[in-house]
């Protein structure tokens, strides 16, 4: 065994590096010593109480490092306790925060749909209201239906005008063919340059002529 390894095993022996391994061992040493020892009655009395002096500073010495080993235990415990509440407190840490990032979300979604009301707003603003459109649709819708009206009428008169203009007309071309059918029938050269010929008579340009509304 090398000088490292019994180092650290004194060490681990020794605890904090008091001498308890040393002290067991003098009291061990003293003790046999003391039982093979051919002492007065006085001496052995007093290296008795020399060793029941040894004997309590062991004793203190385990008491101390027994209650050293429970309160290490101890403080185990607590600190696998305290692992444990750690554990929960991080789980409900961590159920917080996803907690927060859904507000958040919901926040930030929130402020878009705002946002997208406010210019939607400003742009129905812009434009007039519905209804004036409505009612600016029906004046037209209505002006529209009356001018549809007066142009049946148009059509009705323009019609009726071009029937009575073809009656006019077919009147003149009869009138016209018995004042050529008479004409013929007279005697005399100066009856004939007096007649007026109808034959030369223009034709009738019906657009040209005004129209009653």
């Amino acid at each position: 065994m090398g000088d490292e390894d019994i180092i650290r095993r004194r060490l681990m022996i020794d605890g904090d590096g008091t001498g308890d391994a040393r002290v067991m061992t003098m009291f061990m040493k003293s003790f046999i010593k003391w039982c093979s020892a051919d002492d007065t009655p006085e001496e052995s009395q007093n290296s008795m109480d020399k060793l029941f002096t040894q004997l309590g500073s062991i004793d203190h010495s385990s008491m101390k490092w027994k209650t050293i080993v429970d309160m290490n235990k101890e403080e185990i415990q607590n600190y696998g306790k305290l692992r444990e509440d750690t554990s929960v407190n991080v789980e409900d840490a961590c159920l917080a925060l996803d907690g927060a990032k859904k507000q958040l979300d919901d926040a930030r979604q929130v402020r878009r749909n705002r946002l997208e009301y406010d210019a939607l707003a400003r742009l129905i603003k812009e434009h007039p209201p519905r209804s004036d459109t409505a009612n600016k649709l029906a004046d037209l819708r209505q002006e529209l239906s009356s001018l549809k009206s007066n142009r049946d009428q148009l059509e009705e008169k323009l019609c009726l005008r071009r029937k009575q203009l073809h009656v006019l007309v077919t009147a003149l071309h009869q009138l016209q063919a018995t004042l050529t059918d008479s004409n013929t029938q007279v005697n005399g050269n100066n009856q004939d340059n007096d007649i007026v010929d109808l034959t030369q008579t223009p034709e009738i340009d019906l657009t040209s002529i005004p129209m009653e509304t």
